[in-house]
C-alpha cells in the first residue's frame, strides 16, 4: 500500500511538472527581440499602447518581414496623414511587423513599444 501511495505521489508531481513545462513552452519562452522577427515566427510580448499609457500582452505570428522606415517617410506619414494628427504623444516609429493575433486579427506592431518579448518554443502550436 506505501508503494502504491509512492507511485500516486511520483505520478502526480511529474504530471504537474509537464504541465508547468507545457505552460513555459508555450507562453514563456526565451528573450526576442521583435525587431529581428521572420515570418512564420511566433512571440509573445506586451504591447505598450500610446493613446492611454496601458500594456496590452500579445500572443502573435509574425506574417511580413521587419519593415524599415526612414526618419524621411515617418515625416511624409505624419504630414499626409489624419490619424491622431493633432495629439502630441504620438509617435511613429521606424521598425513595423505585421502580425497575426492569436484571436486570428491582422494588426501592425512598432518594435520599439514591445516589452518583455519572448519567444516561445512551442508558440507556433498556439498560433496557427
Amino acid at each position: 500500500m506505501e508503494n502504491l501511495i509512492l507511485i500516486v505521489g511520483a505520478c502526480a508531481v511529474f504530471a504537474c511538472f509537464l504541465i508547468a513545462f507545457g505552460a513555459y513552452c508555450v507562453y514563456g519562452g526565451s528573450k526576442a527581440s521583435l525587431c529581428d522577427a521572420k515570418p512564420g515566427q511566433v512571440f509573445n510580448f506586451e504591447y505598450m499602447q500610446p493613446l492611454n499609457g496601458d500594456t496590452k500582452r500579445v500572443l502573435a505570428k509574425v506574417l511580413e518581414p521587419v519593415e524599415y522606415r526612414s526618419d524621411a517617410k515617418i515625416q511624409n506619414m505624419n504630414r499626409s496623414s489624419t490619424y491622431r494628427k493633432n495629439d502630441p504623444f504620438f509617435k511613429r516609429t521606424n521598425h513595423i511587423v505585421t502580425c497575426e493575433t492569436a484571436d486570428g486579427a491582422i494588426r501592425q506592431f512598432y518594435c520599439e513599444r514591445v516589452r518583455n518579448c519572448r519567444k516561445p518554443l512551442f508558440g507556433s502550436l498556439v498560433a496557427s
